[in-house]
């Protein structure tokens, strides 16, 4: 059997990639506009989300009554073909996880993975360690349907649509996060970025939190126009049209996703890309902007 070359196929998917971007910026003086505004981007960001935190943690502080819950947090993790990288991420989360009883844990697979046996004995060996696990298993075209599928089964007061190719480094992150969102009104929308590694945490989080309101209100964790990609992208737009998002840097995951780690990649990365997804996803999120300022509407309603 010949052995795939992933690097190479990633290096193409990249080459495709910028390909498309300098497309839509074919021309000397959109370079120029483009490198100016993202410059302003990340000096207007990076203060907000500063000045905000600030400002939530005086007032939080100065209040007479402080209430701290203990959040019920939904994870909502597909998955294929990716049985070693679901158990390292389960792993992570058993042993940085201060509370494990509050977490509920939604996994979906496909009704067609090679590696589903796999999946269901380690599910089963995880259910007896008293972790609220469940299983789904179905058949759905595009990943923001499958996180959607989960959402519509969690009943958790804040929704984590988790990758399977992340690993949680915070310890405690759990009761982090309960200690950083009673610094919000929790009646309101709210997306709590974390630390995903990006190297602006400020303009982007690869695995942002959205608590139930947001949910409800929208009807829906990632937009199901894309095939794979900008489910996270869309949740950080809209919550910065809107001033719902909450930026935490005291909680890390780390992922280990193919662009970034070569020797990550596999048979499901492979897939995902396939006819042309990632540019499709592309060309959809450009147009999608109308689409976007409703449902900012939405959450604001």
């Amino acid at each position: 059997m010949k052995k795939i070359d992933f690097k190479f196929i990633i290096q193409e998917q990249e080459k495709k990639f910028k390909e498309k971007i300098k497309k839509n910026n074919k021309n000397l003086f959109k370079s120029i506009y483009k490198e100016v505004s993202v410059f302003f981007k990340k000096v207007y960001w990076k203060n907000f989300f500063s000045i905000k935190y600030l400002f939530l943690t005086t007032k939080y502080f100065i209040k007479y009554k402080r209430d701290i819950n203990r959040n019920i947090i939904s994870i909502l993790l597909p998955s294929r073909q990716r049985f070693f990288k679901f158990q390292r991420f389960m792993n992570s989360l058993i042993i940085k996880t201060l509370h494990n009883s509050r977490i509920e844990i939604l996994v979906f697979l496909d009704d067609d993975d090679p590696e589903k046996n796999l999946y269901i004995k380690e599910i089963n060996e995880i259910y007896i360690k008293k972790i609220k696990i469940r299983l789904f298993i179905s058949k759905l075209e595009t990943h923001p349907k499958r996180v959607n599928y989960l959402a519509k089964h969690s009943s958790g007061d804040l929704l984590l649509a988790m990758n399977d190719d992340v690993v949680i480094i915070t310890q405690n992150w759990d009761n982090i996060l309960d200690l950083e969102y009673a610094k919000v009104n929790s009646s309101k929308p709210c997306a709590v970025w974390i630390n995903s590694g990006n190297k602006y945490p400020y303009l982007h989080c690869h695995q942002p939190i959205v608590n139930r309101v947001w949910y409800e209100k929208l009807g829906y964790i990632y937009s199901e126009l894309f095939n794979f990609w900008y489910g996270d992208t869309w949740i950080c737009d809209l919550s910065k049209r809107t001033n719902t998002c909450l930026l935490l840097k005291n909680i890390f995951f780390q992922e280990f996703n193919a662009q970034a780690f070569p020797e990550e990649a596999d048979l499901t990365y492979l897939k995902n890309i396939s006819n042309n997804n990632m540019e499709k996803d592309i060309d959809i999120w450009v147009t999608s902007l109308l689409r976007r300022l409703e449902d900012s509407k939405k959450l604001l309603s």
